[in-house]
């Protein structure tokens, strides 16, 4: 599995689509906070959830790698006694994180939606660093002969997940061991993969 240096060099592994050119963007659904698609600019920040219910989240500097966890505001405890009838405010606990988050970040191309990559993002959250950044698979969708071609190579689990369309619904998928993207000529990859399966 790919393994990058920097979260920058992640976000900037494939800054434009493979098929269409076209810039590609972090999916926001992945996120806390709507950075709009200009993460690329000096200053910005990619937000992600460690607790939705809280509103706790982790914050990284593209630029920098720096990463701050936020905690949200709480409302303060109150606290009733029974035996004086009264109610006291108390400051509310918070939480402790300690250990490992593991977050995936999709960045994908908005204009033909053909392609996409999954980013693995390991957190120390007792220490507030990034420890790890790794491809975790990469989509591509290609059209010819009135079949849509899906490839999904999956380097976490070392595997090729191909399936196809045809226009009148029918679909069928295959798992094969993991089978090189030619990024340059998509089209070069399914017929390698359409050869392997003649073969299986």
């Amino acid at each position: 599995m790919k393994q990058f240096h920097s979260f920058k060099s992640a976000l900037e592994y494939q800054e434009r689509c493979p098929l269409c050119q076209g810039f590609t963007h972090i999916n926001d659904r992945d996120l806390a906070a709507d950075i709009g698609y200009d993460y690329r600019g000096e200053g910005q920040r990619v937000t992600f959830y460690v607790n939705r219910r809280e509103d706790d989240t982790i914050t990284i500097n593209p630029a920098t790698d720096e990463v701050e966890l936020i905690l949200a505001n709480r409302m303060p405890d109150k606290i009733y006694d029974a035996t004086t009838h009264s109610i006291t405010t108390a400051q509310p606990s918070l939480p402790i994180y300690n250990g490992k988050l593991l977050h995936a970040l999709t960045i994908d191309c908005k204009n033909c939606c053909q392609y996409s990559y999954t980013l693995q993002l390991h957190f120390d959250l007792a220490e507030e660093r990034l420890t790890g950044i790794f491809l975790n698979s990469e989509t591509l969708s290609i059209e010819n002969d009135a079949i849509v071609h899906e490839i999904k190579n999956v380097y976490s689990a070392e595997e090729t997940r191909y399936t196809y369309f045809l226009k009148d619904g029918v679909e069928k998928s295959s798992i094969l061991p993991l089978v090189p993207l030619n990024l340059t000529n998509p089209n070069e990859t399914v017929s390698r993969i359409r050869k392997l399966l003649v073969f299986s």
